[in-house]
Order: structure tokens, then C-alpha cells, then sequence
């Protein structure tokens, strides 16, 4: 049995926070930001929102789009670094939300790589019979995190909050083309688990609220070794998909289109060349307009393509992500019929 993504939805929100606003808590010039990143403007949720609500809107328009009502969804996952809360996971509160049956709610942290891990987990779900209809949630308000000082400027800079939503079916159906997902592949090297993350909380390093722990405050906010992500980012991200490929029998040539997790558009540039993957019109990238969205990345991007009215039969599809972890990987996908 095939597995196919039949809907995708996205949810940004409407405040939009340019270069220019940013820069002066940053220390950063604008250009700065754009030249090191590309991006030049991000979403931030206002103080009403949640993870889940944002997800919820997404998973809405999705549902729209594959043709389907939400009592027909048996499993949902969903993919973020930002929870609603603690305990329990978001994907109960998507669940509540939208009306879905009782099912099945499963929250994964694979961080930027949870896009790929819940199109496995979905594809595994479908053709073992287990669920029908999969709905992958993927949401972050990562505003929230941030530190938005200069010491942290380089890294504040990238983030934006936002939301995606797939549907994954056995049948294809749906407002535009379906995907079948052919083969996915992840891959973790937990040597790297310090160089990208937020330590707090956590049994490791402390469970007391950030505002008691000044002088460790930080250790509530994102951290990255930018030189260790770096090496590992663009290389990692590579091998994945030509291991991906060999093990489908395909070559670059035989890919269309490449949809990568949006983390910099100059790390998507140094993945497109480290691939020779030529055609840079043919490397979908949002991240201009909604700077690095994390789990939701993939989604957003994915969901662009699909609606732009350039996919065509038999194109293939590979989305690469490289994720704190450190987890990497790709997934191949093909437009059907």
C-alpha cells in the first residue's frame, strides 16, 4: 500500500517584524542579517496564541485541501520544539480543537527534522494497515525563546513562528497534485547533542523557572555552536540525500525539485551546489519572508510548492533537514497522476 500527502496547509501570523525593526535590540545592520541568512522579515505570533492554535489553523486549511472532514483523520502527529505546555504533548489540544475523533495523538521532538520523521511515521502507519488518514502537525513560536540582545544577535536573527500541516492517505485525492512518499531516511550522531538546543528545562541541567535562576537564565534560551553546525549542516544534509538516491536507484539528474528545511538560505545554496543540483529556481525557499520556522519549515515550503501550479506527473521531490541532535536526513516523494 502507497502512501501519498494528498493536503498541506500553512499558518503564518499577521505580524510581520522586519530587518529594520529587529536590528537595533540586535546590534545588527538589516543588510547584515540578509547577507548571512536571506531573510529579511519573520512572523511572531501575538500573546493569545499557542503552538497548538497555530497548528490547529493549519491542519484546517490542510484538511480543506485533501477533501476531507476532520472525523475521517485516525492518527495525528504532531512535530515541535515549542509545546503548549510541559506535559501533556500539543497534539490533544489540536485534537480538542478541530473536533477529531478519539485517535491516536503522538508528539515527536526530532526538532528540524520533524517533518521527515513524521512522513515515515506516517508511511509506516498507512501501509501496515494501522492508520488510514495521518495528519502531521507541524508549529513552532519560538519568539518566545528568544533573547533578543546582541550577544545573541546571530542567533535571534533567525527565527520566526509559524505552522504547517500534511495530510498523508492510501488514496490520492485531494485539491492539488499528491505526492507518494517513495522512501525517507533519518539519521542521528548524539556526539553533537550540546551544540544545538535549549538546555532548560530538563533533568541535565535544571527544572526551575528561568526568572529563579538569573545568572542561568541563559541556558533557558537557544544555544548554538555556530561552528560545529555549520561543518555538519551542509555535509550531512548532502550525504543523506545521496545515500537517499543510491539506495532508490537515482541520480540528481532524476530530481526535479529540491524542498529543504529553511534554516539559511546560504546553507541551501551550499547544499544545492554540494549536490549539483544546477537549476537554483527549482530549490524552494520562504525563508526570506519567513525566516527559520524549524519544524514547520519544511511544511511551509512544501505547501508553497504544491499550490504554485508548477508541479507536474512524475516529477520527483527531495527534501533534505538537518536538525539539533544532531539528526539529519531526506525524504524522496513523486508526483502522482
Amino acid at each position: 500500500m502507497s502512501a501519498f500527502i494528498i493536503g498541506s496547509g500553512t499558518c503564518l501570523p499577521e505580524t510581520i517584524v522586519t530587518n529594520d525593526e529587529l536590528s537595533p535590540q540586535l546590534g545588527l545592520a538589516p543588510e547584515q542579517i540578509v547577507k548571512s541568512s536571506g531573510i529579511r522579515e519573520r512572523r511572531r505570533a501575538d500573546s493569545g496564541s499557542t503552538t497548538s492554535s497555530l497548528a490547529s489553523e493549519a491542519l484546517r486549511i490542510a484538511l480543506q485541501n485533501a477533501r476531507l472532514g476532520p472525523e475521517q483523520v485516525d492518527y495525528l502527529i504532531f512535530g515541535t520544539m515549542t509545546p503548549d505546555r510541559f506535559i501533556p504533548g500539543s497534539s490533544p489540544s489540536v485534537q480538542a480543537a478541530l473536533g477529531l475523533p478519539e485517535l491516536p495523538c503522538l508528539d515527536i521532538r526530532a526538532a528540524c527534522c520533524n517533518a521527515l520523521y513524521g512522513l515515515q511515521l506516517a508511511r509506516a502507519l498507512i501501509e501496515s494497515r494501522t492508520a488510514a488518514n495521518v495528519a502531521i502537525c507541524l508549529a513552532e513560536i519560538q519568539s518566545r525563546f528568544l533573547s533578543l540582545t546582541p550577544a545573541a544577535g546571530t542567533l535571534s536573527m533567525l527565527f520566526g513562528d509559524g505552522a504547517a500541516a500534511l495530510v498523508v492517505s492510501p488514496t490520492k485525492s485531494g485539491e492539488e497534485p499528491a505526492l507518494e512518499v517513495l522512501d525517507v531516511l533519518v539519521a542521528t550522531d548524539g556526539k553533537y547533542v550540546g551544540d544545538l538546543g535549549i538546555k532548560c528545562p530538563g533533568t541535565e541541567f535544571g527544572t526551575l523557572p528561568a526568572h529563579s535562576l538569573t545568572e542561568f537564565a541563559s541556558d533557558y534560551a537557544p544555544h548554538m555552536v555556530g561552528q560545529s553546525v555549520i561543518l555538519q549542516a551542509a555535509r550531512r544534509m548532502v550525504a543523506g540525500c545521496q545515500a537517499l538516491l543510491e539506495r532508490n536507484g537515482l541520480g540528481v539528474d532524476d530530481i526535479q525539485w529540491i524542498v529543504p528545511h529553511q534554516a539559511n538560505a546560504n546553507l541551501l545554496a551550499q547544499v544545492a551546489r554540494g549536490l549539483r543540483f544546477s537549476d537554483n529556481d527549482r530549490v524552494i525557499s520562504v525563508i526570506g519572508e519567513t525566516g527559520n520556522t524549524s519544524s514547520a519549515s519544511m511544511g511551509i515550503a512544501l505547501d508553497t510548492l504544491r499550490r504554485s501550479g508548477r508541479l507536474n506527473a512524475g516529477d520527483r521531490v527531495l527534501m533534505p533537514a538537518f536538525a539539533a541532535g544532531f539528526t539529519w536526513g531526506a525524504a524522496l516523494c513523486q508526483v502522482t497522476d
